[in-house]
């Protein structure tokens, strides 16, 4: 109920993955776990050959909420461009700013939670 229309129509028919990419306040560089993280998902996608991913960016809510929104943007961007390296084309790439936090954005802990990069698979159409 509390998530954006446009996040509900992404993610019907599709599941998320225990996977997300974090990343540094302010910026769409990631944290040090990622090259690791993505070249899991690269071998994990080699066995779900008919599955296509989608990757949903989050921002905190610190700041300014169109910059979170275009910074959220990037930052599923910025996973897409390696998956590319890697051979793999996201099916989709979207960013939600501030919506959905996972926890509350009162400590920098917590905001770092929200920084994040979701993953989701599904059939491939």
């Amino acid at each position: 109920k509390r998530c954006p229309d446009r996040y509900a129509k992404a993610v019907s028919n599709a599941r998320r993955l225990s996977l997300d990419f974090r990343f540094r306040s302010g910026r769409d560089a990631m944290d040090s776990r990622a090259t690791r993280d993505l070249d899991r998902l690269v071998h994990f996608l080699a066995a779900h050959p008919d599955s296509e991913i989608l990757l949903l960016g989050f921002s905190d809510s610190a700041g300014d909420p169109s910059f979170n929104l275009q910074l959220s943007r990037q930052r599923a961007q910025a996973i897409a461009a390696e998956l590319a390296i890697r051979g793999v084309r996201p099916a989709s790439v979207e960013g939600f700013g501030a919506a959905m936090p996972v926890v509350s954005n009162t400590s920098e802990s917590d905001r770092e939670r929200n920084r994040r990069v979701e993953v989701w698979l599904r059939p491939r159409r």
